[in-house]
Parts: C-alpha cells; structure tokens; sequence
C-alpha cells in the first residue's frame, strides 16, 4: 500500500496539465510576431538570390539505360563471359560519366571551356586568370586557413567537372523515361552545353568501349595463332566473329550510350522561384520553433520549486 501511495504521488507531481501549457501559449504567443518577421526575413534573402535559368532537355529511353545496339552488344558478349557489366552502357554508366574528370578533360581540350565558364576570373586581354585582391579576400583566405579550409586556386579540370555536375540532373518522366536537364541562365548556352556534355559524354563511352573490344580481339588472334588443337581454333574462330559483330555495332553511327526519344529543346521561359515554398517553409519552421520554446518555457515553470 505504501509503494502504491509513493507511486501515485509520483504520478500527480510529473503530469503536466495541458491547460496550463496553452495558458502559457496564449500569454506569450506575442513572441511569434518576431519569429514570423525573421522567417520572412530569409524567404526574401532566398528571393533575392534567386537566380531564373533556362532548361535545356533531352529524353531517353530508361529500359536500364540501353539502347538497342547496346542491347545487341550485351548478348553478343554473354556468349562469351558470364558478366555483361564491362559492356553494359546503362543510365548509371552515362551518369557517372557526365560527372567525371575524364570528360572535362575532353571538353577541354577540345573547346577549351574553361575561361567561357568561369570568364569572370578570365582576363582576356593578358590570357590569364584573375587572382583575387583586397581585405574581404585576405580575411577569408585567413579564416579558410585557420579551418584547415581548400583556398582559392584558379579553375582547373576538377572545377569543370564540377561545373557540369552542379548544372546537369535527371529526372524521371511520369511515363518512364528520363531527362537530361542543364541548366544555365542564358537561353543559347543551356542548348550548346547539353549537345556538348551529352554527345561528348556518348562518344566517350564508346570509344572506351572499342578500346576493350580490339584488347579482346587482339587477344583472341593471338591465342588462334598458337593453338593447334581443331576444336578449340573452331571455339576462337566463333569468338573472332562475335567480337567483329560487337566492334561493326560500336561503328554505327546512332547514339550509343541510350536511345534517344526526344532530342535537345530549351524551356521558352526560364525557371521561376516556388513563393508558397521559398516563404511558407521558414515562417512554418519559424512558428514551430517559437511554440517549442513556449512548451519547454511552460514545462519549466511547472517543474519550478517556487512553483511547487
């Protein structure tokens, strides 16, 4: 009876009347005012960063990222291996590709991007890269250094890749393909751009491709020269026009990597900011904090000594 007393005691003194806890709501629910006015505050910060940008897209086919000679491929090499991951052009496969330094380093070569993509640290006149001057950059430079911070250098190969990477998605069509989207706020350079990162992007799969289908060819004559036994010349001779097959298939000059359903357009307009998101979220967020404030202010005057 005692330890039931001692319990039920115990019980009374830690529950929390919720009439009190809206008591203490509606005394101090002035303290929203504030707390909306700084939600605001940052959905107009994030409004006037926002920068419109114009879409350029493509739509391909998302049956694992395969086109049709790809397809072809992949079976011509079962025959010949267990795997067909070394040959398999899938969607991940053109991902990573899109977002790897091999291809800003193709890009570069070929239409040297780098001062068109970051003209502002380009100085054209000297053909030389701005390095940045003043107190705000040395004081940056300082607090970067003091953090263990990467400082500024100027734009190289990993740059423009990631470059690329920020500016290219894909995204999945309600009726299963995909789209490669690029980004950038002039109209003209979100076209040339896709052309140029996608069909770069393609070609290199390709070629990667070719390469390891003339190793396995060149393998497989050299096995053919030496070996004697007719049954197994008759094996690498079946092998021999496989391989062939696969390289005539990689010449074709169609999209390798995915079939493409529709080719490049831009968005007519460009990207406009979501108002009901960009203010709604941090006033919701704001609101919400603001009513755990009060609640862990209520609980605390409950819990006070003076109180009990």
């Amino acid at each position: 009876m005692k330890n039931q007393s001692i319990n039920s005691s115990f019980t009374q003194n830690d529950a929390v009347d919720i009439r009190f806890i809206f008591k203490v709501w509606l005394r101090w629910i002035w303290i929203l005012i504030p707390l909306v006015l700084i939600g605001l505050f940052f959905g107009y910060r994030d409004l006037k960063n926002f920068n419109p940008l114009y879409e350029a897209k493509i739509v391909i086919a998302n049956n694992e990222g395969k086109s049709r000679q790809s397809s072809q491929i992949s079976q011509l090499l079962f025959a010949f291996s267990n795997s067909e991951s070394d040959l398999s052009t899938n969607l991940s496969r053109l991902k990573l590709t899109l977002e790897s330094p091999s291809l800003a380093k193709r890009l570069q070569d070929k239409y040297n991007l780098l001062p068109e993509v970051f003209s502002t640290s380009w100085d054209s006149k000297l053909d030389k890269w701005i390095i940045p001057s003043g107190k705000e950059f040395e004081s940056s430079e300082s607090r970067k250094a003091f953090f263990k911070q990467a400082q500024w250098t100027k734009p190289d190969i990993e740059s423009l890749a990631g470059f690329i990477a920020g500016s290219i998605e894909f995204e999945e069509t309600p009726l299963g393909f995909i789209e490669v989207v690029f980004s950038h706020k002039e109209k003209n350079k979100a076209n040339e751009y896709l052309k140029m990162v996608y069909f770069e992007a393609d070609s290199l799969i390709r070629e990667k491709d070719q390469m390891y289908v003339n190793e396995r060819l060149k393998y497989l004559l050299k096995k053919l020269n030496v070996e004697k036994r007719v049954d197994q010349r008759q094996i690498l001779i079946t092998l021999l026009k496989e391989e062939q097959n696969r390289l005539m298939l990689l010449d074709s000059s169609e999209p390798y990597a995915a079939k493409i359903i529709e080719p490049v357009y831009v968005s007519k307009t460009p990207t406009a900011p979501n108002i009901r998101f960009m203010f709604g979220l941090p006033i919701i967020i704001s609101v919400f904090f603001g009513f755990m404030i009060l609640t862990l202010y209520a609980l605390f005057i409950h819990e006070s000594p003076n109180r009990r």
